[in-house]
């Protein structure tokens, strides 16, 4: 008994710092420095062409976005704030991109109080955009939507981008396919902290097709 309970701690301890250094990975991958450095760099352009309405959107869509990243407090957050959260970064990116990136968001009111974990679909929606849709002609999509399913929350992150062969969407949530790339270990981290905080069966599912799109299937516990 004695040896089994000093492997329990052991175990909790491990848990316990996975999460924080996955906690910590969050933090990071929305404070992308190039981020704020392109967001900055487009209200100077927007200010000198006197387009005031853009610059007073996106200053404040990007504030918003900085006090949710740096506010104190759980990394369990509702539902409702996590959309607000990525409403406000998808805001900055269509107004970046001018005329060639909309967006939808379309989640059931009835979900919006539970719980979910803090920062998963921004890596998301950045995904789409930097290696699904960056590369498109045409108008590029992103949707968002979120409803309740058998006793489960399921978000979905759509994109009409150029999508991903076989070989890439198999190992599309493998950390060692994802090492050099900053973008992949952001989808790979929100991947890992679902399954550490909720268990195996929940995480994420990504399907895709090639000059298609991608769609990715984010699955959260019920928790109201």
């Amino acid at each position: 008994m004695t040896t089994k309970i000093k492997d329990l701690i052991i175990q909790n301890t491990k848990e316990q710092e996975q999460k924080r250094k996955s906690e910590i990975k969050a933090l990071q991958a929305q404070i992308n420095p190039h981020f704020l450095y392109n967001t900055l760099d487009s209200i100077i352009w927007m200010a000198e062409s006197k387009k005031s309405e853009d610059v007073v959107v996106m200053a404040s869509a990007l504030a918003k976005l900085f006090r949710f990243s740096i506010s104190k407090g759980e990394e369990i957050i509702s539902l409702r704030s996590e959309i607000e959260h990525i409403k406000n970064y998808l805001t900055i990116q269509k107004i970046r991109y001018t005329d060639k990136l909309d967006f939808s968001i379309e989640v059931d009111d009835d979900i919006l109080h539970c719980k979910t974990l803090k920062i998963i679909l921004q890596p998301l929606a950045e995904n789409s955009i930097y290696h699904g849709i960056k590369n498109k002609n045409g108008m590029r999509l992103i949707r968002i939507t979120g409803k309740k399913t058998n006793n489960k929350i399921l978000l979905q992150v759509i994109d009409n981008g150029v999508g991903m062969t076989p070989e890439k969407l198999e190992n599309v949530l493998s950390k060692r396919n994802t090492v050099s790339d900053s973008k992949g270990v952001g989808v790979w981290n929100v991947h890992e902290r679902l399954k550490l905080y909720f268990g195996d069966e929940f995480g994420l599912v990504f399907e895709s097709q090639l000059d298609v799109g991608t769609k990715v299937d984010v699955w959260l516990p019920l928790i109201e």
